[in-house]
């Protein structure tokens, strides 16, 4: 019932991929439900509850969203069910780069701004440190994840785009080592696999240029896949945005470009568009509670939440 009033406002290419999708087996996932919103807040504004560019979400250990809101320079907290909880300023923004928030292990919050520094807080909102290094030198930092081992990866717009993987004694806030991965054209977001590969974006943030794609980095720190622009015959990025990993190994990619949000199963060989609708200039975006995907609707100046998945086939 739930699925055919969704499919009404698909187009036929849509509706062939939602019966190609059901047999999905190596992802989990049974079947999909297409733009299905389950929850929204914020609106345009600088007072609490409301975001002027809300680019960047995580989550954070309490289970709560951290919103990172580039025009406002804050980061506001919400739970899921929309209540606003705390907010707190992280300082002004480089304008080449708008920056991203991420959750470490120990529930510490980072937040980049196109620095060279990444700055720390606690949960609570206090700038505890500014994370940098001459062992790490991001000039252009852009977006954040927190791997497994608790190091952190950050893109960087410097020379082209590099991606730079830093291990971090976080009782000291000293950077210990990093190690950098050349080769890309401005990086913007990034989120990690179970494997701990990079999932990284590149964008046409400002202007048309070389990228439109994912890039994937593997254990080794090399490149080992790129997708898109071109992804088969009739599905292309323009400007991919956000990323991120649910729990079954498939990631999504938000299109600021198309407004929509697109899922791969783990080894991309089959995709689908998960939201397609009411969206303009998505930008950040994470999977909350299992199956609930949250996208910073940047130029709508709100936050939006989707139930994407029904059903897991146990194989």
């Amino acid at each position: 019932m739930l699925d055919s009033y969704y499919l009404q406002e698909l187009d036929e290419e849509e509706k062939a991929m939602h019966e190609f999708n059901k047999e999905w087996k190596l992802s989990g996932i049974q079947r999909i439900f297409y733009n299905n919103l389950v929850g929204e807040w914020g609106g345009f504004g600088s007072e609490v509850g409301k975001f002027i560019w809300p680019t960047s979400v995580t989550n954070t250990l309490d289970g709560d969203l951290a919103i990172k809101d580039t025009g406002n320079h804050q980061i506001q907290i919400f739970s899921l069910e929309g209540h606003h909880k705390q907010t707190f300023s992280y300082g002004s923004e480089n304008t080449k780069c708008l920056g991203n928030v991420a959750c470490t292990n120990e529930g510490l919050l980072l937040v980049s701004n196109g620095s060279k520094g990444i700055k720390v807080f606690t949960k609570e909102g206090e700038m505890i440190h500014i994370l940098k290094s001459s062992k790490a030198d991001w000039k252009h930092s852009y977006g954040l994840a927190v791997m497994h081992s608790n190091s952190i990866a950050v893109t960087d717009w410097t020379d082209g785009g590099k991606v730079h993987i830093v291990s971090v004694d976080w009782r000291m806030n000293a950077v210990l080592k990093t190690n950098v991965v050349d080769g890309l054209h401005r990086p913007e977001y990034i989120a990690v696999t179970k494997d701990d590969d990079l999932l990284v974006t590149e964008g046409q943030l400002f202007g048309q240029h070389s990228g439109g794609c994912l890039k994937v980095i593997d254990n080794d720190r090399s490149i080992k896949k790129t997708i898109g622009p071109q992804y088969g015959h009739k599905f292309s990025f323009v400007n991919p945005s956000g990323v991120c990993v649910d729990g079954n190994g498939n990631f999504f990619i938000a299109d600021r470009w198309k407004n929509n949000v697109t899922m791969f199963n783990p080894n991309s060989t089959l995709m689908s568009t998960v939201v397609t609708h009411d969206l303009e200039g998505p930008s950040g975006i994470t999977i909350a509670n299992k199956d609930l995907l949250v996208v910073t609707d940047c130029y709508h100046h709100t936050v939006k939440l989707y139930k994407y998945k029904q059903g897991i086939l146990l194989h």
